[in-house]
């Protein structure tokens, strides 16, 4: 039997290809170490471009009750299998799309955990800019640099990195360059030359589609700002998935 979720995005997607159909698509997949919040961020992503519905939201703050409690888990808008609610974590690839007034969105929502390492080179195929997520509180872990290498395998033409939780290290622009350094030199022996970098905490929404005021030394564009310009290759329209 389907969940609310699941019939949610089942309906939602159909709406999506009608409203959206004349706009360029983007396809992005979220990597990285596990724990690091990339469905943390995707959930934000679509509760701040209002992808979701009421009644996904209300599940969600149902639910959240039976995690550690405090704000809202958006994470639990992705991690739709039984088993990942009961672990917290994301087993299989979970897809989910939204839209702004200049692109529309499928995102690969790739699991962090080293057993399901083919789960995510599976998610991340088609994907035209994969977002790696590194957590400010951790740095680079074995898992980041092994999925930032698998983009590099796969043709990803674009990557991003998203340096997460820098609330808990008090939005200290330091830790972020640091950060930066390391994965940029990361990336450019990876082959992306070109490769960004955006400070932001996904749970309390900084950077992720409004400009943080705990981040005034930030003056780049917001996560999402920086989904909406990126230059991608041509590719077939969502009916060529």
């Amino acid at each position: 039997m389907l969940s609310a979720l699941d019939t949610g995005f089942q309906d939602g997607f159909l709406s999506f290809l009608d409203r959206d159909i004349g706009k360029e698509l983007l396809r992005f997949t979220t990597a990285g170490s596990v724990d690091d919040g990339k469905s943390t961020l995707i959930g934000r992503l679509l509760h701040d471009s209002k992808a979701v519905y009421e009644d996904q939201l209300a599940s969600v703050k149902k639910s959240k009750i039976n995690r550690s409690g405090g704000p809202i888990d958006f994470s639990l808008l992705t991690d739709g299998l039984r088993a990942e609610r009961e672990q917290g974590i994301t087993i299989d690839v979970a897809y989910r799309y939204f839209s702004t007034s200049r692109r529309k969105f499928i995102i690969a929502d790739t699991p962090g955990h080293e057993e399901y390492t083919r789960n995510m080179a599976t998610g991340a195929s088609t994907a035209d800019l994969a977002v790696i997520l590194v957590d400010a509180t951790k740095g680079l872990l074995p898992q980041t640099r092994r999925h930032t290498h698998i983009a590099s395998l796969l043709g990803i033409p674009n990557l991003l990195v998203a340096v997460n939780k820098l609330d808990l290290v008090d939005c200290r622009e330091d830790v972020f360059l640091r950060l930066q350094e390391d994965f940029l030199a990361l990336a450019e022996r990876l082959g992306f030359p070109a490769a960004q970098c955006i400070p932001i905490s996904a749970l309390g929404g900084d950077n992720v589609a409004v400009r943080s005021g705990r981040m005034p030394w930030y003056a780049g564009p917001t996560l999402l700002e920086h989904l909406e310009n990126v230059q991608i290759r041509p590719t077939a329209d969502v009916a060529g998935l």
